[in-house]
């Protein structure tokens, strides 16, 4: 491709991608909870705007991966249905 287009269009493609799993993302939790989504949101937010972007990406890193320990050892921290699983059938 000649000139411009040949530096913009493969930097386009890569910045939409990256753009279109945030999205996708972002959906996937509002659907699941709008309390969800609105932090996540906030956390993508902070990471771009704060000079400690990286900072703050590996503080939200580690604090997701201790929850999830978390939850795997005491499932009861975790918000979910209730109900009695598979020993109501």
């Amino acid at each position: 491709m000649p000139g411009t287009m040949g530096l913009g269009l493969p930097a386009f493609l890569a910045v939409w991608t990256l753009m279109m799993a945030a999205m996708m993302l972002l959906a996937a939790f509002g659907l699941m909870n709008l309390w969800a989504m609105v932090v996540l949101a906030a956390v993508i937010s902070a990471e771009k705007l704060v000079p400690a972007g990286r900072l703050v990406a590996r503080a939200v890193g580690i604090a997701s991966i201790a929850l999830a320990v978390a939850v795997f050892w005491v499932p009861a921290l975790a918000p979910g249905p209730t109900g009695g699983g598979m020993s109501g059938m």
